[in-house]
């Protein structure tokens, strides 16, 4: 009997790292072959991709979902912060951060429970990475993982 070929995965994962795919896998169970771990370049990756399926789903940590937010490879601590201001974060409550380093915004957001927060910097993303992807009629969800916790804390969707 031939072997048959095995079918392209009908949605395609790019995650920032192994905590991220599982953060994904945890709630999604998608096969193996749908996971792609981007360690650099991931706005070249997503400008770039071109899966012609109609989803792709981002998985990424902090640092990758603000690279995404502001469409900057390395973003700028006044990057995050415009991000932020624009999504409701007052310049008082950012004076504490002014010479932070972008990864310590997070636990501030998110042990402070400020999901709506979070969900919006999603949001963001997906926004940006829909304008740059090639295959313009892919819909991305991002999925923003917590090393800490090993699990998705905001998302897209």
């Amino acid at each position: 009997m031939p072997e048959q070929a095995m079918s392209p995965p009908s949605e395609v994962v790019l995650a920032s790292d192994e905590t991220a795919i599982d953060a994904h896998k945890e709630l999604y169970h998608f096969s193996d072959e749908s996971y792609r771990v981007v360690s650099a370049g991931l706005l070249e990756t997503v400008g770039a991709f071109d899966g012609g399926m109609s989803r792709l789903h981002i998985s990424s940590n902090w640092t990758d979902i603000i690279r995404l937010a502001t469409w900057r490879s390395e973003p700028k601590a006044g990057d995050a912060f415009f991000l932020l201001r624009t999504m409701g974060i007052s310049h008082a409550e950012l004076l504490p951060f002014k010479d932070a380093n972008i990864a310590d915004l997070f636990p501030w957001l998110y042990y402070g429970k400020r999901f709506d927060i979070l969900r919006k910097i999603c949001l963001a993303a997906k926004t940006n990475a829909e304008k740059h992807i090639k295959g313009r009629d892919t819909r991305v969800h991002c999925h923003l993982s917590s090393v800490e916790t090993s699990r998705i804390v905001a998302s897209s969707l």
